[in-house]
């Protein structure tokens, strides 16, 4: 039988949690890319559905595949500041081999703030042939031809959803796929209501602790010979009062740049143990201000609930006939979308959950790296049988991630039992 690609890695095993993220790290520098994580593949068999049962209908959120960072001073202030203090003669043979990768970077991304990267549409497209060929009997027409599509009006939300699309038609160009990016639709392509109520005290309490944390005079001399230099001229281009905003700004360029072809690497110029120190800073930050935070998380939760009831609904809409026609629901959006569904339906290793007071452990409960890379996804493929009875499989980034739904037959959960579980996570006391 033909082996499919799959979204996987030490990171993202049933295990992952056995080894440490310092260890994964060391291992895999990229895997300290957090949202910036690339999507990686490996080869799985699919796994074979019960006898009698076959596929009609694919409910699905995805995340945007591979992006440029979206704001373009990511890229503009250290090609500056390199540029300047080599003219300077302030660089150190390490920093002016920086100032040269960086200006590399710079030009590449120059105009393309959040734009989705050729790697992204490679993604989408890959993560879309392999749905349609492991459930070919959703897209043969024998269960309806029409695919329905969302995306947040974000180009790269947009794109990502032509790409996927296409690869679709591509295959089966019986297809009726109609296409919608618009605010309309915003509560389930990016559901951020409920985000705003603690979303700007959240990120203050976790950029003050990353600042407190970061311990960066290493590293600024790695890179120029004068410190005194350095700390004057970084604080002037980003507008601070230290050197901290500087190292952070160097870590995104570095993990990012995995989602693009042909540009060069930065991983040389950290150490392992600032390497892993700043993704778990950062992790701390994405989980503080999307994440399920004992602090915030119950408020952002309620965000979640949105994109839940309405795959919940446009199920029920097909299981019963008054949408026979629909082979498929595709939502195109964001991580802020992603990382609360999977939290309120308590997805294995999605949902964990401490207090700021305790926010050391983190790396022991939760992941950005795992539970949201570029391109993350989350599929629901419905099953049924000729008596009519459905079954449900739920994927995270194309593999099968638990719930605590009682089955007797895991990865696949009875639809009743699957929906009266996610019903009750959906009420507004369920926590």
């Amino acid at each position: 039988m033909k082996r499919f690609l799959l979204i996987i890695s030490l990171l993202f095993a049933s295990s992952a949690f056995a080894q440490t993220m310092r260890e994964q790290i060391a291992q895999n520098p990229n895997l300290a890319g957090g949202i910036y994580t690339a999507y990686m593949v490996t080869e799985q068999l699919p796994v074979k559905a019960p006898k009698g049962y076959k596929p009609f209908y694919i409910s699905h959120y995805g995340r945007h595949g591979s992006r440029y960072q979206t704001a373009q001073e990511k890229y503009d202030q250290p090609a500056v500041l390199l540029e300047q203090a080599y003219k300077d003669g302030k660089l150190t043979e390490l920093g002016v081999s920086l100032m040269q990768r960086v200006k590399v970077i710079a030009e590449d991304a120059h105009m393309r703030a959040g734009d989705l990267s050729a790697r992204g549409e490679r993604e989408q497209r890959g993560i879309a042939e392999r749905m349609a060929t492991l459930y070919s009997e959703v897209f043969s027409g024998k269960n309806g031809n029409n695919v329905t599509c969302f995306a947040s009006p974000s180009v790269r939300c947009v794109m990502s959803m032509a790409a996927f699309t296409e690869r679709l038609k591509e295959l089966y160009p019986e297809l009726n796929i109609t296409r919608s990016a618009s605010a309309h639709d915003i509560h389930i392509t990016r559901p951020e209501k409920n985000m705003d109520t603690f979303y700007k005290t959240a990120r203050a309490i976790a950029k003050k602790y990353q600042q407190q944390q970061t311990d960066d005079k290493a590293f600024v001399c790695r890179i120029f010979n004068d410190y005194h230099y350095a700390f004057k001229q970084i604080c002037k281009v980003y507008n601070s009062t230290d050197t901290h905003l500087f190292m952070g700004n160097m870590h995104d360029l570095a993990m990012i740049i995995q989602n693009f072809d042909n540009l060069p690497e930065l991983h040389d110029i950290f150490t392992e143990a600032e390497r892993y120190k700043m993704w778990h800073l950062f992790n701390i930050r994405r989980y503080l201000t999307y994440g399920p935070s004992v602090d915030y998380g119950d408020v952002r939760n309620e965000d979640g609930k949105l994109l839940l009831r309405d795959i919940i609904e446009r199920a029920d809409d097909v299981i019963s006939g008054k949408a026979a026609d629909q082979a498929a629901t595709l939502r195109f959006g964001h991580d802020s979308a992603v990382i609360p569904l999977l939290a309120i339906m308590h997805a294995e290793g999605c949902d964990g959950r401490v207090s700021f007071a305790n926010i050391e452990r983190l790396p022991e409960v939760w992941c950005d790296s795992r539970v949201t890379s570029m391109s993350v996804n989350v599929q629901f493929i419905f099953y049924r049988n000729k008596k009519g009875d459905v079954l449900v499989r739920l994927l995270h980034s194309e593999r099968d991630i638990k719930i605590p739904v009682k089955t007797d037959n895991y990865p696949f959960y009875r639809w009743d039992d699957f929906r009266e579980y996610c019903l009750s996570q959906c009420r507004p006391e369920a926590r």
